[in-house]
């Protein structure tokens, strides 16, 4: 009869495979950003406000001035590509609540913290689809060598005028975002998307363009700003609602701080970047 006596396998080792085979937390935050980029993009209501927002710059293609204005961003604002953003994000942000979900979410891996970074990570596939739109539109308007004809005269198109539109679709979708994290039902997002894009919020400067426009452009009020400031307002109001967001489930000091550096970078973006003829 042999004395051997069998040696239990230590719990660290029986649970090394288990634990191995999870996914880092870095690597489960993208993997799920791509998932809800994808999501976004594919979405009825966003695909309405892409094709409304190709639809504005088509009409605009015949008169020099609006199509300035629809380039650097305005094919995005009325019915455009931001309502419909703006939307998407709120539903896709409230989703876990308004479907009760709740537990069944609590059994993943992946915490609310994580799923709100991922959401607003995910609005960079929106920024780059507007970034894209925006592009193929000016290589359409403009033709290759980058100049409307406005108010009888040649104007160059400038990279950060253009740009503007883009960062402006982000910033809403941050909105939408913040919305979503904070509510449990959809009627919400009509409500913010009644106050964002009807006036008098609707009124205010949201596209501005430095010197050399030709003048009598648009009655001169959205001209003679710095550019550069104003897209990092835009920036600054989509970092404030991220911080809104992220502070549903995590009240960390560096969120606190993003919601500090977002404000200020609104707030320099006004003063700095505002039209001289606002």
């Amino acid at each position: 009869m042999s004395g051997a006596v069998a040696t239990p396998t230590p719990t660290r080792a029986r649970n090394a495979p288990a634990s191995a085979a999870l996914p880092s937390r870095h690597a489960a935050l993208w993997a799920l950003t791509r998932v809800e980029g994808r999501r976004l993009l594919t979405h009825p209501l966003f695909a309405l406000g892409i094709a409304v927002s190709v639809l504005l710059l088509g009409v605009a293609s015949s008169d020099g001035g609006d199509g300035l204005f629809m380039l650097a961003g305005g094919c995005f604002t009325f019915v455009g590509g931001a309502v419909w953003m703006f939307l998407v994000a709120c539903l896709a942000a409230s989703r876990e609540r308004r479907d009760a979900a709740q537990d069944f979410y609590g059994a993943q891996p992946l915490s609310p913290r994580v799923r709100t970074e991922a959401a607003l990570l995910s609005l960079g596939w929106a920024g780059l689809a507007g970034a894209a739109l925006i592009v193929v539109a000016a290589v359409v308007l403009a033709g290759f060598d980058g100049a409307l004809v406005v108010e009888g005269e040649r104007y160059a198109l400038r990279p950060l005028e253009l740009a503007q539109g883009p960062v402006y679709l982000v910033m809403v979708g941050a909105l939408g975002v913040l919305v979503g994290s904070w509510t449990r039902r959809a009627y919400p997002a009509v409500l913010g998307a009644l106050v964002l894009f009807l006036p008098p919020v609707a009124w205010l400067p949201w596209f501005v363009f430095g010197d050399g426009v030709p003048q009598g452009f648009y009655s001169d009020w959205l001209v003679g700003a710095s550019v550069g400031w104003h897209l990092i307002g835009l920036a600054g109001l989509a970092a404030f609602a991220a911080a809104g967001a992220l502070a549903r489930h995590d009240r960390r000091p560096r969120v606190a701080l993003l919601a500090l550096a977002g404000f200020g970078a609104a707030v320099a973006g006004v003063a700095l970047g505002s039209p001289t003829g606002y």
